[in-house]
């Protein structure tokens, strides 16, 4: 009996291993089919397709697009002038810099619980910094008789600038109403206005500041002589409180960098249209910045590195970071007749093949890249006469993104093809 049960108890045993090594192996086989799976590539949708046409269409997503950014213009014809690059940099204008000078002789005094200007302060239309206690002697009266004329003169003409600049304004306003003039020669046109009008204010202050001192000469009680400025930021600072002036020395100057002047120059042999008013105007690192430069004159001279002839336009709406100094770029328009097609941002322009190519959104998530003919650079971009309809949706911003994606397709059919 005790041995029969020792064979039972042996069988059991055996079996119990068996059925473990089944298990065991069992197991072992589906761990590694689950790692083989995990080791698989993941398989993405596919973005690339093809045409009726054979054209190669990119598939992305709206959440792909919002992703990398991608976006799309209209294109729209337009008729565009033959135009040549000129390149330079910005110049103080005269025109924007105020100098403020001692009416008469005296001390300098900073007004009451204020500091005195400083280099960079930015100062407002017509405000008052100090007063100056006058220092009088009889020899002063005749020069401050002087230039009482002169500036009283000088608001005369001040004030014909004002009524000139507000009689255009208000002409140009006129025909902006059903678009005969655009709105950015209403604006310039009133920055202009308001130029004049600030140039007379300060005239006017002028002849308030030396009736005084002709006031305080005669024996009145002018007191101190209140000194006020244009507005701007400081550039210079002549004199300061405590420090004896004498009548018409500097004490003060300020500078308006929202106007400015460029001088550009074309390349040595191109000729600018003869008859030019005006140029389109970026500056370095501004592209998406562009404004319109009235001209003011020819250079006076010709720069020596380009030995081609300058111009100088006076710019507007530059914004108060830009300084005198900063590269420019400036288009002006050359002799010939104007050309039609369609203006295209550069980054909507990928290359590929020897070619440049668009791409057209042909669906909400469909792409397809067209050849294009590039006939000239515009300071908007490229000027398209071929290959592009109206229309049609480009793609300006992922363009090329969207030719990366083609490419790499390109290469994983060539993979899976070796691999065959």
């Amino acid at each position: 009996m005790n041995r029969a049960l020792k064979w039972v108890l042996a069988i059991i045993a055996i079996a119990a291993m068996a059925g473990l090594a089944v298990f065991a192996f069992v197991e072992g086989r589906k761990e590694i089919a689950q790692e083989r799976e995990r080791e698989e590539p993941v398989k993405i949708p596919p973005r690339i397709s093809r045409g009726a046409g054979g054209e190669v269409i990119v598939t992305f997503d709206r959440a792909t697009q919002t992703r990398i950014g991608l976006k799309t213009e209209v294109a729209e014809s337009e008729l565009v002038y033959p135009e040549v690059a000129a390149y330079g940099r910005l110049q103080e204008d005269p025109n924007a810099s105020f100098i403020v000078r001692a009416s008469v002789a005296g001390t300098l005094r900073a007004p009451e619980r204020e500091d005195w200007p400083r280099l960079g302060q930015v100062l407002s239309e017509a405000s008052a910094f100090g007063a100056i206690e006058p220092r009088l002697v009889p020899f002063e009266r005749l020069d401050v008789g002087n230039r009482l004329t002169n500036a009283q003169a000088d608001v005369e003409a001040a004030q014909a600038n004002v009524d000139a600049s507000k009689a255009e304004y208000d002409r140009l306003k006129t025909l902006n109403v059903n678009k005969n003039v655009s709105d950015r020669a209403v604006q310039e046109a009133e920055a202009r206005l308001k130029g004049d009008q600030a140039r007379l204010g300060a005239a006017q202050k002028n002849v308030a500041e030396l009736q005084a001192a002709a006031k305080a000469q005669t024996g009145g009680s002018a007191g101190p002589i209140t000194l006020t400025t244009r507005g701007g930021e400081v550039v210079d600072v002549f004199a300061h409180p405590g420090e004896s002036v004498e009548s018409g020395q500097q004490i003060l100057r300020v500078m308006s960098y929202d106007s400015m002047l460029a001088r550009v120059d074309l390349p040595a042999g191109d000729v600018a249209d003869p008859g030019i008013s005006s140029a389109r105007i970026v500056a370095l690192g501004r592209d998406d910045h562009e404004v319109r430069g009235e001209r003011v004159s020819l250079a006076s001279t010709v720069d020596q590195r380009t030995l081609g002839q300058g111009y100088l336009f006076r710019v507007h709406g530059l914004g108060s970071t830009l300084r005198p100094g900063t590269a420019i770029t400036a288009w002006l328009r050359v002799p010939g007749k104007r050309a039609s097609g369609f203006v295209i941002p550069e980054s909507a322009v990928v290359r590929a093949e020897g070619k440049a190519w668009v791409y057209r959104q042909i669906g909400d998530e469909q792409f397809s890249r067209r050849e294009v003919t590039l006939d000239r650079s515009t300071a908007r971009g490229w000027l398209v006469s071929q290959g592009v309809s109206p229309g049609d949706r480009i793609v300006t911003t992922g363009a090329q993104i969207l030719l990366s994606e083609e490419q790499k397709s390109q290469i994983q059919i060539l993979e899976e093809n070796e691999g065959k």
